[in-house]
């Protein structure tokens, strides 16, 4: 049995063509008549021909690959929408390829750097750490999104949740439910626009709109849990509500209440932001904001798509958001 691959001279000789009319075919140019394009596609068809992925890239001068750069798997969300960038990528016909820099900003430099080197159809930069003049820079050699953060240069397009009123949606909630006082607990990341500082901002302008006190307590350690931001002990009383920068810490947070007898919900309020699987599946039963992932990912992928296209406007799209209410919030 022949198993060894089909070649374009296997397929010129079948539909009767020399092989560099088939070359011709592959790279689909316009000189080929509509008459020899089909004998030679149909040749290929019968032969279960696929034309080689770098030399198609030669060819086209860009590749099927998207380069997607995460700040790393601790927080599931990034796992979440990795899969879903995956999915939407592979139904567009791109192969998405993961780097994931782990909070940091040389590595991901480094990772656009050699993304660019393979010449991929575009970049999808998740909450990336790099300042606007980098981001404008990169966007104008490769078509570029934002995702997940609030803010992009001229000439990137941008994907992202409205934050600073997603912030608000939650304070207000958890103030309805008679939690008093609300805490806002988070941590900083350096970039212009991210959802650390908007989602507090949000949190800040409901409690100043109520004429209620601000508390917030951070971290400079990214991706920190409950357990590493310090300043909240003396606050675990039941009655306050808790607002959490994600679900991670929300989740670790829920742990932390546990031990010390306090339970989410009857106790105290607690929310987070992402919807993670976690939220839902563990006997959390955890409220969250739900960014719907999904269509995250889709447009993102849409994006890149239109870019290679030809569109040259930038493009900012706010996915809508929903609260998803559980027991974590049932009330007092």
């Amino acid at each position: 049995m022949d198993t060894r691959r089909p070649t374009q001279t296997d397929v010129a000789r079948l539909a009767g063509v020399s092989r560099p009319l088939v070359s011709l075919v592959v790279r689909n140019d316009p000189r080929v008549s509509p008459e020899r394009r089909a004998a030679v596609l149909a040749a290929m068809d019968r032969l279960g021909y696929r034309p080689n992925a770098a030399a198609r890239s030669l060819a086209r001068n860009r590749t099927d690959l998207i380069g997607v750069v995460l700040p790393g798997f601790a927080n599931l969300f990034y796992g979440e929408l990795a899969e879903a960038l995956r999915t939407a990528g592979e139904e567009a016909g791109f192969v998405p390829l993961l780097a994931s820099i782990s909070e940091d900003a040389d590595r991901e430099v480094a990772a656009v750097e050699r993304f660019v080197e393979l010449q991929v159809s575009g970049l999808i930069l998740v909450s990336p750490l790099m300042d606007m003049a980098v981001l404008a820079s990169y966007g104008s050699i490769v078509p570029t999104v934002v995702v997940t953060r609030n803010q992009a240069p001229a000439g990137v397009d941008l994907v992202h949740s409205d934050d600073r009123a997603n912030g608000r949606l939650v304070t207000e909630h958890l103030v309805a439910r008679g939690y008093d006082p609300v805490v806002y607990v988070g941590y900083r990341r350096p970039a212009e626009g991210d959802s650390s500082s908007d989602r507090q901002l949000g949190y800040e302008d409901a409690q100043h709109s109520g004429g209620r006190p601000v508390r917030t307590f951070t971290t400079a350690t990214r991706g920190a849990t409950a357990e590493e931001i310090p300043g909240l002990e003396e606050l675990l009383t039941p009655g306050i509500g808790i607002i959490c920068h994600n679900d991670r810490i929300a989740v670790s947070m829920a742990d932390r209440l546990g031990a010390l007898g306090l339970r989410p919900g009857a106790d105290i309020g607690l929310a987070g932001f992402d919807n993670i699987a976690l939220t839902h599946t563990l006997g959390v039963s955890l409220t969250s904001v739900d960014p719907d992932t999904p269509s995250i990912a889709r447009t993102s992928i849409d994006l890149i798509a239109q870019r290679n296209q030809g569109r040259m406007e930038s493009v900012q799209v706010t996915v809508p958001s929903a609260l998803r209410e559980r027991a974590s919030t049932q009330g007092r």
